[in-house]
């Protein structure tokens, strides 16, 4: 009779299996592009918001205007791809290029448009996750050599809060420091930021922006996909309400509290929105 030691274990089922590496390639650039219309210019303010946290721009934005997008664009990698297929035809390699460049259009959609959002002063903007991290700095590049650095830049940025608070603040200068904002707490070590605000807030300290602020909600989860506190958000909205001079600001907060709650019950547990 055969016995097995005990020490051997079944691998996980839960385990997913990676990517195949045997042609991995470094994660292409896209061609970053930014297109505003003429009608841009009037605003105040300009609000950048991860896709996370995306329904404190959606309440705000029920009324709004597209000014312009944010397009980025895969051609170059696109056009490589095509013409590598095409110069090295193989029929009985045809299923499986066919599913290598749609795996490809998964992870790298061909072109994506971001779009602009102007509300009553607030020009504002959503940006989605990316993989390749090194984007939001491109991305960040592009978005302050086109919108107006004199304005007032309101950025929104998840961190794990340890601190017994639900929102805090972090500033490129702290005596420029808007009224509405003073009572949120300033954000200490060892809290950081990341993802496209954190490279946004860097390239406008870079040039030397007079008003940049970003308010960092509480969440949780793995980086780019952090689940915000229900009472982050409508902490957050709250301040909003009152620094965009929103006229119906106790509606708007109302509205952001009622969707956070239906969706996470009241429950102060993480969630995405």
């Amino acid at each position: 009779m055969l016995i097995k030691p005990i020490t051997e274990v079944r691998n996980p089922r839960h385990t997913l299996d990676d990517d195949d590496l045997s042609n991995a390639q470094p994660c292409p650039f896209p061609e970053i592009r930014v297109v505003l219309d003429a009608s841009s210019n009037d605003y105040d303010y300009i609000f950048v918001v991860p896709h996370t946290m995306k329904i404190l721009q959606t309440e705000l934005t029920k009324n709004h205007v597209v000014v312009g997008n944010i397009i980025v664009d895969y051609h170059q990698l696109y056009s490589s791809v095509e013409k590598e297929s095409a110069t090295t035809y193989d029929e009985d390699e045809q299923l499986y290029e066919a599913m290598k460049h749609e795996s490809l259009k998964s992870r790298f959609p061909p072109k994506l448009e971001l779009p602009i959002y102007l509300t009553k002063g607030v020009l504002s903007i959503v940006v989605p996750h990316f993989e390749n991290v090194i984007i939001y700095n491109l991305l960040a590049r592009q978005v302050v050599k086109h919108l107006d650095l004199n304005k007032e830049w309101i950025l929104l940025a998840p961190s794990n809060l340890n601190n017994n608070q639900t929102i805090n603040k972090l500033q490129l200068y702290a005596d420029n420091a808007n009224p509405v904002i003073n009572n949120v707490p300033l954000l200490r070590p060892p809290h950081v930021i990341t993802g496209f605000c954190a490279a946004l807030l860097s390239q406008l300290n870079i040039v030397e922006a007079p008003l940049a602020t970003a308010l960092v909600l509480d969440s949780e989860g793995p980086l780019g996909f952090e689940k915000s506190d229900n009472d982050a958000i409508v902490d957050t909205a709250t301040v909003l309400s009152s620094l965009f001079n929103i006229k119906n600001g106790e509606e708007y907060v109302k509205n952001v509290s009622l969707k956070v709650r239906k969706l996470n019950g009241y429950s102060n547990l993480g969630m995405y929105i």
